[in-house]
């Protein structure tokens, strides 16, 4: 079995990351969480790096960004759109700016500091009404649970940043580590997982 992860092209909330107007999206689904025009560009350029591979299924988060790069991406495939694949919940702080939410005096409680904090606590923290890292670890479990990974098929994957670093955790069957919470997943790019020798193997990046 092949996977191709693509996590979705940026957003106008993606372009904010650097800034002080920096919001916590989460799984918000709303206008500032689309693609903006460099997301949509990355899709096109994504869907012309794939053109060589026949992919046999198409699975995308039910979020609106993903929807929208599944869709430029693989235009005339039957995509199945799932919760499963959303992005990690940061429940009640889901839209706040960054400055609002890490200026309150309780925010460790809830949020990961992957320098501070323990294994375990970067982990199972969770924002009031959110997800901890196990929870989408879960997730990644159950969606891949529906698979023979000793299959033939080459199946795509559109989902997001927190999602893919678990998932991808979840394929290698490694334990989470602080190497998981500082994994870069760019906008748009896929990795291709292929099932070799019992093992997931990185085959390249698209």
């Amino acid at each position: 079995m092949r996977f191709i992860l693509i996590r979705h092209g940026e957003t106008y909330a993606n372009a904010l990351y650097n800034t002080d107007k920096r919001i916590l999206i989460g799984a918000l689904d709303q206008p500032v969480s689309q693609l903006n025009e460099v997301g949509i560009q990355q899709a096109k350029d994504t869907k012309v790096l794939l053109e060589n591979y026949a992919v046999d299924e198409v699975y995308s988060s039910d979020l609106g960004r993903t929807k929208q790069t599944a869709s430029i991406i693989f235009l005339n495939s039957n995509i199945q759109y799932t919760s499963l694949l959303r992005e990690r919940s940061l429940g009640s702080d889901e839209g706040k700016t960054v400055q609002e939410v890490f200026s309150r005096d309780d925010v460790w409680k809830y949020h990961v500091n992957t320098e501070e904090d323990s294994i375990e606590d970067c982990l199972n923290k969770k924002v009031i009404d959110g997800e901890s890292y196990i929870d989408v670890m879960n997730r990644c479990k159950k969606f891949l649970s529906q698979f023979d990974i000793n299959d033939s098929k080459t199946i795509a994957v559109v989902s997001h940043f927190h999602f893919l670093r678990c998932f991808i955790y979840v394929l290698l069957n490694k334990e989470p580590d602080r190497e998981m919470m500082r994994m870069l997943i760019p906008n748009a790019y896929p990795m291709i997982y292929t099932y070799e020798n019992n093992k997931f193997i990185l085959e390249n990046r698209g």
